[in-house]
């Protein structure tokens, strides 16, 4: 993945969805004890994409 990468806060952890501006995310859990491993996701065609650990939602904004 090159170019821009947003990644979750903390403080977004409890949201049902994140709105992002990069088509690449990456995901903790928000970090801390309540986090789980980062993973790394692409945003396809759809706009969305889904965290395969936590659910935590990412759509993209345009």
């Amino acid at each position: 993945m090159g170019g821009q990468l947003t990644r979750v806060t903390p403080e977004q952890r409890d949201l049902a969805l994140v709105e992002v501006g990069t088509k690449s995310v990456a995901c903790d859990g928000g970090g801390g004890p309540l986090g789980h491993p980062l993973t790394y996701y692409e945003i396809g065609a759809e706009g969305t994409v889904v965290c395969g650990y936590c659910g935590l939602k990412f759509v993209l904004k345009i």
